[in-house]
């Protein structure tokens, strides 16, 4: 190594200007956009992130509680149609004073239709049922919950003809309740019925 050209160089290195703080300008610039940057990252650009974020959240629960809400009211909806559904096959079962009137006729024409001699067709009374009501207080303050109609009739003819009389009863889509029956044979053979059966009416609103 050339020792001249090695002192030379140190030499001219010493004789150099001091560096200022223009020489370090880019450098402080560069550090600055970078602080800067991390700013706004932590203060604007990530809270947004995270509210953006616990919105979304939110939502998506939202969604979830109104789908099991759906899911609450499909159940319901089909819970309602079973109720009521039930509550049309039990209605049924209830006779209006219209229909009271067409089982007089049902009887009278079954018993011409099979030979049979009606001697007495009668409606009876009707009792209030409650089925709530507490025997030893004041009944009458208690809603009735349904009305029993009694109907009571003789009929007099073969024993065969008159089962089919009480089947063609018995096979009506209303509650029919066979309350009492008294058959007995007579000389010729014949017997005569005496029958009280009972019907359900929904009571007045």
């Amino acid at each position: 190594m050339d020792l001249k050209n090695l002192f030379s160089k140190k030499n001219a290195d010493a004789n150099a200007e001091p560096k200022t703080i223009k020489d370090y300008i880019g450098l402080i610039i560069t550090i600055f956009i970078i602080i800067i940057f991390l700013l706004i990252y932590f203060f604007l650009i990530r809270p947004t992130f995270k509210k953006q974020e616990a919105l979304i959240q939110d939502k998506y629960y939202k969604l979830q509680e109104i789908d099991n809400m759906n899911n609450q009211i499909n159940s319901l909806i089909t819970k309602v149609d079973e109720l009521e559904l039930e509550r049309e096959e039990k209605f049924k079962l209830f006779v209006s004073e219209k229909e009271v009137e067409e089982l007089y006729q049902l009887i009278s024409l079954s018993a011409l239709r099979n030979n049979l001699k009606v001697n007495r067709l009668i409606r009876g009374e009707e009792e209030a049922i409650r089925e709530s009501a507490d025997p030893s207080g004041d009944v009458s303050i208690i809603p009735v919950d349904y009305y029993k109609i009694y109907v009571e009739y003789d009929i007099e003819g073969r024993f065969p003809d008159y089962l089919k009389l009480k089947s063609e009863i018995a096979e009506l889509d209303k509650l029919i309740v066979f309350e009492k029956e008294e058959v007995r044979t007579t000389e010729s053979r014949t017997v005569i019925a005496k029958v009280k059966i009972s019907l359900v009416r929904m009571p007045s609103r």
